[in-house]
């Protein structure tokens, strides 16, 4: 696709940063719209969603390195591991290391952590939404090749033709991957909408849990058709997430069931 969006004699500014910024800041803003009403403190929240970014970033770029097909040239150019603006990083890894960020920060400035996790629940949502057509542009996270009855037109194939691109798989259909992810990303923050306007009355926490419901068994099933080499029993560590992460929300929704709740405000 589009690789670089613009070149000015050496420098390249790549499409993929550009995008994942926009994504931030799309889901940092809406994050901020959540909390706004719900007597978390503008500023501290912007402090912890900080930590969460660099907890998120770091998180996403370790665990992209050691899934993906390329670790043992990371190994040989350790350099290259911190390059995370021209493509490579793992949503995955992002929630790992942003959750573990948002527990530590929450706690620090004594704020209430599921309030937070609801807010970053819708935050991800709408981000990954937009975030996946970094990829889309960039080559990565690419499907499998199509089966020679599936149609080869865009947006049921795509064919990368860069060599600027990170897809190993040129000139070959594939299947859209990375725009099914993105379709999941949106579909999600939808749902999280709907589950809002429809309940007045939600535990703190639970728009979190619904996330995990929601958007997990995506992941797993859109894994199906990506070009993903290294499995374990037969899943990709993204799949394995997936199944882990529905786990935790159902034991955290379970959990969370105790506690009070708390009216949620018309958005």
């Amino acid at each position: 696709m589009y690789p670089v969006l613009i070149r000015i004699g050496n420098f390249e500014l790549r499409t993929y940063g550009v995008i994942v910024a926009i994504a931030a800041i799309v889901g940092i803003l809406t994050a901020l719209r959540y909390v706004k009403d719900r007597g978390i403190d503008e500023d501290t929240f912007l402090n912890v969603v900080i930590w969460a970014l660099v907890g998120g970033i770091l998180g996403a770029r370790v665990f992209w390195v050691f899934v993906s097909p390329y670790l043992s040239t990371f190994l040989k150019h350790p350099f290259t591991i911190i390059a995370f603006w021209e493509g490579g990083l793992s949503f995955e890894g992002m929630i790992l290391g942003g959750l573990l960020a948002i527990v530590i920060v929450a706690n620090f400035y004594k704020i209430s952590l599921k309030k937070v996790l609801d807010a970053g629940a819708l935050g991800v949502a709408i981000g990954y939404g937009i975030g996946k057509f970094a990829c889309f542009f960039n080559g990565c996270c690419y499907g499998l090749p199509v089966p020679s009855w599936w149609p080869k037109f865009f947006p049921f194939s795509l064919v990368f033709t860069n060599i600027k691109s990170q897809c190993d798989l040129l000139n070959t259909p594939l299947y859209p991957a990375q725009l099914l992810n993105a379709l999941s990303g949106w579909l999600t923050f939808f749902a999280l909408i709907y589950i809002l306007k429809k309940n007045k009355n939600l535990y703190d926490g639970k728009l979190f849990a619904y996330f995990g419901y929601i958007f997990s068994p995506m992941l797993f099933l859109i894994e199906f058709i990506r070009y993903i080499p290294n499995k374990f029993l037969g899943l990709t560590p993204n799949q394995w997430f997936s199944i882990g992460f529905v786990v935790f929300a159902f034991i955290f929704d379970l959990y969370n069931r105790k506690t009070p709740k708390t009216e949620v405000q018309e958005q």
